[in-house]
């Protein structure tokens, strides 16, 4: 029953109604698009806009792009692009198109010293996600390759993220930045169980690990530790077990042996 029911990946309850957007502001490689979208398939991320693209359309969709998707290939051909013919409109047809979200989320390389004040950002573990009762639009935007979001296009959004790196080298590949982006959210959005694939392993749970405590304490009693040792040493075995994760089946054969170690002892002390 618990295998039939076992998930291995489920959105929390408090973030059903967030829908994510990848923005892709002015992307120059058509590789590093591809990449993304199989990123985002990886993280459960459906919904991507590319806007206003250095990159040609053509080289966007076609099959080398797609081989950099992989199984990520529906989210690259399904993607919304957005072309500006007067580039001197880009600004303003930026600001149209992040109307429609409710939250904007910024990314930025820079920003490690501070002297920006406009790129004053947070990192990807401090965000907090907002919990709402009615559906949220969120946009996550993602720069240029050669020099990520303007400080124009970064003052339009709510919140700025930055990904720590070492100061020698701190400028990330867009997809590889992407991709830690959407993995730190994942975590964030989804409650993840220990144990996947097709035979997943199962956790115990409490009442498990309190049947092996209970079995401790009967062999302790059989081997008749001094009182004043008694309560640590059940302690020390209670302490250990619950720092593990230990599955049920790795938690049947622990039993298995602490249940014939003390069937031996009160074998030999019939009377005890």
């Amino acid at each position: 029953m618990e295998l039939n029911s076992y998930q291995e990946t489920q959105i929390a309850e408090d973030y059903k109604n967030l829908t994510f957007t990848v923005v892709l502001v002015k992307p120059e490689h058509a590789g590093n698009i591809g990449s993304i979208a199989r990123v985002m398939k990886n993280f459960n991320f459906e919904k991507l806009i590319i806007f206003n693209p250095i990159e040609t359309i053509e080289n966007i969709f076609n099959y080398e792009t797609q081989g950099f998707a992989m199984h990520g290939k529906d989210v690259l051909m399904n993607a919304i692009i957005k072309e500006v013919e007067d580039q001197n409109n880009h600004l303003s047809e930026y600001k149209k198109l992040l109307a429609q979200f409710d939250l904007v989320i910024a990314t930025t390389a820079r920003g490690q010293r501070n002297s920006n004040i406009k790129r004053l950002a947070i990192f990807p573990i401090d965000l907090t996600l907002p919990v709402s009762a009615k559906p949220l639009n969120i946009a996550l935007l993602f720069g240029r390759e050669s020099r990520g979001l303007t400080n124009d296009e970064i003052s339009l959004a709510d919140i700025l993220l930055r990904i720590p790196t070492g100061i020698d080298y701190p400028a990330l590949n867009l997809s590889h930045a992407c991709g830690v982006i959407l993995y730190e959210l994942f975590k964030k959005l989804y409650v993840i169980k220990i144990g996947r694939g097709i035979h997943p392993i199962l956790l115990a749970d409490r009442k498990d690990r309190q049947l092996l405590q209970s079995l401790i304490q009967k062999i302790i009693n059989n081997l008749k530790i001094r009182t004043h040792k008694k309560e640590n040493v059940e302690l020390a075995f209670k302490n250990a077990f619950e720092r593990t994760f230990m599955s049920k089946r790795e938690l049947s054969l622990i039993t298995g042996v602490f249940s014939k170690v003390n069937k031996l002892l009160e074998d030999l002390n019939p009377y005890n």
